[in-house]
């Protein structure tokens, strides 16, 4: 059995071009040796220039999408290609992971390994191996590609359940759905794919923790059970 993963509504995304021509934008990435449409968005750097964008509690953290990858990366559970693993941005565009990806454990190698991503839009290696393909899509068209219906969803108003029993419901639904965004909630689209919406606590648990820990538990479940 394969189990699908979709880190959805990332707040993974270049600097958007309404704030690319903003001086305090272009002092900061001059500082980091970039210019403007070479720099991803990131609340730690652009938060002053933040206020006019929608959904600005949601946009401008891809560390988040960076720490999700590198665990996705090191799981037996993906290494043994028994997950699919995509990544759903805010901006609706989806980046799928080949088979065995490494991905950069810098953090600085990791935003210039995106930037080329968004530019060229595929990754490949030395024997042409495609390693990460980007395209635009939302997640229920991640769902139509894997050949999944519906998906489990997971946010603080869902269900209450312990990672056994939420594994339990991915392993039998064969796809699930954590978001990649540090506030707010799901769009009304991505979670009307949700099959069973769960939870694991009344308050916000990071991101990379929930993945890995249900990753874990999967991984009991699909590798380990005879």
């Amino acid at each position: 059995m394969k189990v699908t993963f979709i880190l959805a509504e990332a707040a993974l995304e270049t600097l958007p071009a309404s704030l690319q021509k903003d001086p305090r934008v272009i002092n900061s990435c001059k500082k980091l040796g970039k210019k403007p449409e070479n720099c991803l968005l990131d609340k730690s750097l652009h938060y002053w220039a933040m206020d006019r964008l929608k959904d600005r509690e949601k946009r401008g953290r891809p560390d988040i999408a960076y720490r999700v990858i590198q665990d996705v990366a090191s799981s037996p559970l993906y290494k043994k290609g028994m997950m699919n693993f995509f990544v759903h941005t805010y901006n609706d565009y989806i980046i799928q992971f080949g088979e065995n990806v490494r991905p950069p454990h810098a953090y600085f190698r990791f935003e210039g390994l995106m930037l080329d991503l968004f530019e060229k839009k595929v990754i490949k290696d030395p024997e042409g191996k495609v390693l990460l393909q980007l395209k635009r899509g939302k997640v229920k068209d991640v769902l139509n590609e894997t050949g999944k219906s519906s998906a489990v969803g997971f946010d603080v108003d869902g269900e209450k359940v312990t990672y056994e029993q939420a594994a339990a419901h991915v392993a039998n639904y064969g796809a699930f759905v954590i978001g990649g965004f540090p506030a707010g909630n799901f769009s009304k689209e991505t979670s009307s794919i949700f099959s069973k919406k769960l939870s694991f606590s009344q308050e916000t648990i990071e991101t990379d923790t929930v993945a890995c820990r249900l990753i874990y538990e999967l991984e009991k479940i699909l590798l380990f059970t005879k």
